[in-house]
């Protein structure tokens, strides 16, 4: 189990700890003497050893050196303490990675780098609440997400509805933790999770309703998006509010507020949505595109000149977003008549994908191939012959034998 290590300080160290002692994570580290923090003496509730020395430098030095690796929560380029952190773990040859909690994509990338360095006790550090107001805040909802996700992973979760434990169903429908599987996110009930997310909204019976299970998931992810752009707002700030929240049914609720503005270009709409697109829990960015679907399929050639950018991106999620949005038939979504009638259209998003290295994007550029397969097979086959003859790699042979499988069930 990972331990978290901070010292104490208010902002990034405080959230730390308290997002530790809230997701019964152990925690420690050292502090100065004293237990001395710039709002006073640190509480006793914090696991913290002081150092022989009052100065804030020494445990600094001494919770680099006892963990694993450290965290920096912050905006670059760093200063004062935050700065010393870096420079300390540097000299101490520890991994060290610099991140912004406001980034979506962070969370991903910072998972990743724990998986790598096979991280165990983790320090986070970064600035102090008076030398950037609000970072507690930001760092707070960050964390939740990342060490909410890391320790979820640790357990299959429920298969089945009547798996779900009441416990289990209490935190999700408290916002508290992510859901493990499809399962558990269809048991959430939709009203209990907003009165927790947004308790002063006030919504009337047949609003409700649109809320109510009947209903299926995804007409009920689209009404709760339009519902928070109706109470809350379509500012920036109340869509940023969801989409940092720990829930991610509350950041799938975000990518439909996203996809519900009105008198937004395709371009902004399409940044705004990036962040979810490269969310950390695989719900979050399956809600991303569905809940952009109708606006790529209906300016399709413009939206493939835009997420062509996507496909050079270091982010998996992103790429796969690019060609997971813009299949020609999709899942649970309305088809592309363009795309089935001229799959062509979508080569500047497939070409630079035919040799991914992820089997995430691979998975998802053979389904487009497949998709099209159903209504335009010989040019499936003659592309999928090019491209085995260009790119004789793994992947791309990979990719070509999955995008045939419907063409190879056919002639069975």
């Amino acid at each position: 189990m990972l331990k978290i290590v901070s010292g104490g300080q208010t902002g990034v160290d405080r959230a730390a700890l308290d997002v530790a002692i809230e997701l019964n994570l152990p925690h420690g580290g050292w502090c100065p003497q004293g237990r001395r923090a710039e709002d006073g003496v640190i509480a006793t509730k914090y696991q913290l050893q002081e150092t022989k020395s009052r100065q804030y430098a020494v445990r600094t030095r001494w919770n680099v050196r006892d963990s694993d690796a450290t965290l920096i929560i912050a905006r670059e380029p760093l200063q004062g303490g935050t700065a010393l952190t870096a420079e300390i773990a540097q000299s101490l040859d520890r991994p060290c990675l610099v991140v912004a909690p406001s980034t979506s994509g962070n969370v991903t990338r910072v998972r990743k780098w724990i998986d790598t360095h096979s991280i165990r006790v983790l320090n986070v550090a970064g600035p102090r609440e008076s030398s950037e107001p609000g970072i507690y805040a930001r760092a707070l909802s960050f964390l939740r997400r990342l060490l909410g996700n890391l320790k979820s992973q640790r357990s299959t979760g429920a298969r089945r509805l009547a798996d779900v434990t009441a416990d289990t169903l209490d935190r999700l429908q408290r916002g508290e933790q992510e859901t493990r599987t499809l399962a558990e996110g269809l048991a959430i009930d939709f009203r209990t999770l907003l009165q927790h997310v947004a308790p002063e909204l006030s919504l009337s019976a047949d609003e409700e309703a649109t809320l109510a299970k009947p209903h299926g998931i995804t007409r009920r992810m689209e009404s709760a998006g339009q519902l928070l752009l109706r109470h809350v707002g379509d500012g920036q700030t109340a869509i940023d509010r969801f989409a940092c929240h720990p829930s991610d049914t509350v950041r799938g609720w975000a990518a439909y507020m996203v996809g519900g503005l009105s008198n937004v270009s395709l371009a902004r709409r399409l940044q705004q949505i990036r962040p979810l697109a490269d969310d950390s829990h695989f719900g979050v960015r399956e809600w991303a595109w569905l809940a952009m679907r109708t606006h790529i399929a209906g300016d399709i050639e413009a939206s493939i000149a835009r997420l062509e950018r996507w496909t050079g991106t270091r982010s998996e999620n992103l790429r796969r977003y690019a060609v997971e949005s813009t299949r020609p038939r999709g899942v649970w979504c309305t088809h592309v008549t363009e795309l089935k009638d001229s799959p062509e259209i979508g080569l500047p998003i497939l070409e630079p994908l035919r040799a991914d290295p992820s089997k995430y994007v691979q998975d998802s550029v053979a389904n487009w191939l497949n998709d099209a397969s159903k209504s335009q097979p010989d040019w499936v086959r003659e592309l999928c012959s090019r491209w085995e003859a260009e790119s004789p790699s793994e992947a791309t042979a990979r990719i070509c034998h999955r995008a045939l499988r419907s063409l190879r069930k056919s002639k069975k």
